[in-house]
């Protein structure tokens, strides 16, 4: 259960004109649109959400104090607000598939045939980490509708603004000349350090910036994960759909 809940956390993660892109080769690039003057304003029209998205193909590496697993896996996001992962061991054989939305969570574990189910406030109320945070798990900046900062500036390349949302305190590094996010934490009750994003390999794709290394460390569970990006379809014409494993056992995640 412990595994579950971190991966989806984690993840709590095929068209057109469409396009397709292969990470391993490509140089990492800065901004070249141009600026409005607004860094955080910037900083939100660099979000790969703003756009449905395919990622084919990610490694998946998690360190626990059980040792290290590994896995591959890809991730589909339907604007706005539906995920659906499939996980994979190193030898191709899917472990598990999740599908995340704003009112439900669903995950098909095929090795035990069972479907655990939740509905969106399971990873807040359980973990302290809400759903409308997941974009933080691609580099992309969330901020409460109406959020201004006006008061900083950029100081050495660096922009840190602490602010709110849905409850939750977070507190972001921003690189004022890609205007990305180079780290965030999530810092639960006000006090202690929960959650932290960091993100490194800047790459373009869609004339968005994305990063292709995604280091993530969950201090609850003593666990780093590292995720690499190989290959990205943005934007994305499809839909997603999840089908339950048919009898398999239901079981509720509380």
């Amino acid at each position: 259960m412990r595994k579950i809940a971190v991966i989806l956390i984690l993840g709590t993660l095929l068209g057109g004109c469409s396009i397709s892109k292969k990470l391993d080769n490509t140089k990492s690039e800065y901004l070249t649109k141009q600026l409005t003057g607004n860094i955080l304003e910037d900083v939100k029209g660099e979000n790969i959400t703003n756009l449905s998205f395919y990622i084919e193909k990610a490694e998946i590496e998690v360190v626990t104090e059980k040792g290290t697993e590994k896995y591959t896996g890809n991730i589909k996001f339907e604007k706005p607000d539906k995920y659906l992962i499939s996980l994979k061991s190193r030898s191709g054989i899917e472990g598990a598939r999740i599908y995340i939305s704003n009112d439900s969570i669903l995950v098909n574990d095929r090795i035990n045939r069972k479907l655990y189910y939740a509905n969106s406030f399971y990873l807040n109320k359980k973990y302290g980490f809400n759903l409308s945070c997941l974009p933080l798990i691609f580099g992309d900046i969330v901020l409460e509708k109406g959020y201004e900062e006006n008061r900083k500036k950029c100081l050495e390349n660096r922009f840190k603004i602490d602010c709110l949302v849905k409850g939750i305190s977070l507190n972001y590094e921003i690189d004022c000349k890609k205007r990305k996010i180079s780290s965030v934490n999530d810092i639960n009750n006000y006090v202690q350090q929960n959650v932290r994003f960091k993100y490194e390999g800047f790459l373009s794709i869609a004339d968005i910036l994305i990063p292709k290394i995604i280091e993530f460390d969950v201090n609850q569970y003593n666990t780093h994960m590292r995720i690499k990006i190989k290959k990205v379809v943005c934007p994305w014409s499809g839909s997603i759909k999840f089908i339950p494993g048919r009898g398999y056992e239901l079981i509720e995640l509380v």
